[in-house]
C-alpha cells in the first residue's frame, strides 16, 4: 500500500507528520532531558542579548564617557560582530557536517563555544581604557555570535518534523523570560553597587551556564525517538 504522506514534498510531509497522531504532545517534550537543556540554553544567551540591548548605550555614554554620537557608532559595533559571526558559524557548521564531522560534535562546538566565551563581557568591564573595553566587547560579541545558528539545528534536529514547532514555542517562552530577568536585574545591580562590573559578571555567567546546559544537558544531536501512538 503507497504511503500517502511519503508521496508529499517535503514540507507537506513534515506539516501532514506534525497534524498526525505521531506527534508528540507538549508534556511529552517536556519530559526530555534534551529539551531543558535546549530551554535553559537560550535563556542564557538571551540574558546576553538583552544585557547588551538594553543596558549597553547607558553605560557607553555614563560610565565610559562617549558621546552620544559616538555611543551610536561604537555601540552598534557589537550586534555588527554577533550577526557576522553568526553568518560565518553557520556556514562552516554546514560545511564541516558535510565533509564528514559527526552533527553531535560539529553543532555542540559551535554552540558551547560561543556561550563559554561569553566570559570575556568580564575583562571589558574591569580594563580602564575605554578603547580596550570596546576591543574586548567586539571579539566577545563575534565569539557569542558562534552559537546563533547552531542552538536552532540543534533543537531542529532533536525534534524532527513531528515536534519542532512545539519544541521552539517552548523554547522561545523559557528563553525569552530573560528579556524580563536581564534589564530588570541589572537595573538593579547597578542601583545597589554603582557599577556595572558584577552586571557584566553576571551576563558572562548567564551565557556560560547556557553553554554548560548545552554541552551537559543536552544528549546526542540525532533525532528524539517519540512514543508510538496507536
Amino acid at each position: 500500500m503507497a504511503d500517502p504522506v511519503g508521496d508529499l514534498g517535503p514540507r507537506d510531509r513534515a506539516l501532514a507528520i506534525s497534524h498526525s497522531a505521531a506527534a508528540p504532545g507538549i508534556l511529552e517534550i517536556l519530559s526530555k532531558r534534551d529539551a531543558w537543556g535546549t530551554f535553559f540554553g537560550l535563556f542564557g544567551s538571551n540574558y546576553f542579548w538583552y544585557f547588551l540591548l538594553t543596558w549597553l548605550p547607558l553605560y557607553l555614554v555614563n560610565y565610559r564617557h562617549f558621546s552620544p554620537n559616538m555611543m551610536a557608532i561604537l555601540g552598534s559595533l557589537p550586534f555588527w560582530g554577533i550577526g557576522l559571526s553568526a553568518l560565518i558559524s553557520g556556514w562552516a557548521s554546514d560545511r564541516w557536517i558535510a565533509r564528514g564531522g559527526a552533527p553531535t560534535r560539529v553543532r555542540k562546538f559551535f554552540a558551547v563555544t560561543g556561550l563559554l566565551t561569553g566570559t570575556l563581557l568580564i575583562p571589558a568591564a574591569i580594563v580602564e581604557d575605554r578603547i580596550v573595553c570596546m576591543v574586548i566587547l567586539v571579539v566577545a560579541s563575534l565569539c557569542y555570535g558562534m552559537h546563533s545558528s547552531n542552538l536552532w539545528a540543534v533543537t531542529q534536529t532533536l525534534a524532527g518534523p513531528a515536534a519542532s514547532g512545539k519544541w521552539t514555542g517552548l523554547q522561545n517562552a523559557f528563553g525569552n523570560l530573560a528579556g524580563v530577568v536581564a534589564p530588570y536585574l541589572t537595573g538593579l545591580i547597578v542601583n545597589q553597587t554603582h557599577s556595572f562590573v558584577l552586571a557584566f559578571v553576571v551576563a558572562a555567567a548567564a551565557a556560560a551556564g547556557g553553554g554548560l546546559s548545552f554541552l551537559l544537558v543536552v544528549g546526542k544531536v540525532e533525532p528524539i525517538k517519540w512514543k508510538t501512538r496507536c
